[in-house]
């Protein structure tokens, strides 16, 4: 016999609950995305010697667009500046 009984209703709640708290928990990020993305965009609209400044190259962005629609294109393009800038200084 058990000393706690646990109702089915218990366990929707509790699963509905967690599923309110995930999507609520997941519109911040999205959002985050959709302004980054847009903000990689405008990077897009620069010349090329200001892409070059920030150690990109236009297919660097082009690429970083092109990514799924819920990666974050600033972040790629945060590594390529990187990775491209490193491998001017070693040179």
């Amino acid at each position: 016999m058990a000393i706690f009984h646990r109702t089915t209703t218990d366990t929707l709640v509790q699963t509905l609950a967690e599923a309110l708290r995930l999507a609520v928990a997941a519109v911040p990020a999205m959002v985050r995305t959709l302004r980054n993305r847009h903000a990689a965009r405008q990077i897009a609209d620069l010349p090329d010697y200001l892409l070059n400044d920030m150690g990109l190259k236009r297919d660097d962005v082009h690429d970083a667009l092109q990514s799924d629609w819920r990666s974050d294109p600033t972040y790629l393009l945060s590594m390529r500046a990187s990775r491209n800038t490193l491998g001017r200084r070693r040179r």
